[in-house]
């Protein structure tokens, strides 16, 4: 009954509001839902939710013309994965920020997908210009990597967290460190862009620093702690956990570690970030965590905190300097 209902609700809100309200409960107004060939939005021209929603496909020869992307294969399957760069040499590139960002796909406590309001008014251009004035603060070149299925990058989003999707990234780092000859990364993720720094963190070498900023570092934790709230469970049992191999992460020299949190924060909750930075020390490293207060309804929206944390890393600023300057990031207008 519970069922029906729901659908006869979906057919009289269809009828009311058919474009909208097909997209957020996955209901394609007209053609059916799959995936479809990757689109190549350019300067202000914006990305299309459909594709975070069902996904995209590309090819080695359609990559090519998509820029900054580099076309990456795993388990016999290959993926066009963009990035974004700015400040880069055409000679050496000794350290280089990566940035990769949050998920754009959510759900709801009854398991029907959407994609966030604000992921439609971002463009290349606009990707292009924050990684510019990140890079100009930081003095060194920085990318942006556009995880699969979200910002230009094909695949799928739905996928985040399993092990492919880490090793997509850890590719396409390899294959930018070859091109633009990089000997160092400095990574920052946030929220579920976390959990790509931090497991990438656990399987190279050449991190030097790492900064996670309200980042989902302990899945299984966080998924529990969901699945207690929501109507339809989540399995977790496929997902690549990063505070489960941290023996991998390099120990001589020691990548410095910053963990960024709002001990309010409602999406991934604080105690699950605290577990982390506690199983780090257990196993012998010295992650800084530096308490912050977010200004959104949710408590989680660090980004800009973790931006501004890594470029002073880059500056090679002491971590008091480091801790003063973000506590000052939040009193500062969003950009």
């Amino acid at each position: 009954m519970k069922q029906l209902l729901r659908w006869l609700i979906v057919a009289v809100a269809t009828v009311a509001a058919p474009s909208a309200f097909a997209e957020r409960l996955e209901l394609p107004s007209a053609a059916p839902v799959a995936p479809k060939e990757l689109a190549v939005p350019s300067a202000s021209e914006r990305f299309e939710s459909y594709e975070a929603l069902h996904g995209s496909f590309s090819s080695s020869a359609h990559c090519a013309g998509v820029p900054g992307g580099f076309w990456v294969e795993f388990g016999g399957k290959g993926d066009c994965l963009r990035s974004y760069a700015q400040g880069l040499s055409a000679a050496d590139n000794p350290t280089v920020l990566v940035y990769f960002s949050g998920d754009v796909l959510l759900k709801t406590k009854e398991g029907v997908r959407f994609v966030g309001s604000g992921y439609e008014r971002r463009s290349p251009k606009l990707i292009e210009r924050d990684m510019a004035r990140w890079s100009e603060r930081a003095g060194v070149p920085a990318i942006f990597i556009a995880r699969p299925g979200m910002f230009g990058s094909s695949g799928d989003h739905n996928q985040r967290r399993e092990p492919r999707e880490g090793m997509l990234m850890e590719r396409a780092l390899d294959a930018i460190k070859r091109r633009h000859r990089v000997s160092t990364f400095i990574l920052v993720g946030q929220s579920g862009g976390g959990h790509i720094a931090a497991s990438l963190l656990n399987r190279r070498r050449d991190v030097s620093a790492v900064v996670l900023s309200s980042a989902l570092l302990s899945v299984r934790e966080v998924n529990d702690y969901w699945n207690k709230r929501r109507t339809v469970q989540s399995d977790g049992a496929v997902l690549y956990d990063p505070i489960d191999h941290l023996a991998g992460i390099r120990s001589d020299p020691r990548p410095m570690i910053l963990v960024l949190s709002d001990p309010q924060d409602r999406i991934v909750p604080y105690p699950s970030q605290l577990t982390y930075v506690r199983r780090l020390r257990a196993a012998g490293f010295e992650p800084q965590q530096i308490l912050l207060s977010a200004t959104d309804k949710n408590h989680h929206a660090l980004a800009r905190h973790g931006r501004r944390a890594a470029e002073l890393v880059a500056r090679g600023e002491p971590i008091g300097a480091i801790r003063a300057a973000l506590e000052d990031v939040g009193m500062q207008p969003t950009e």
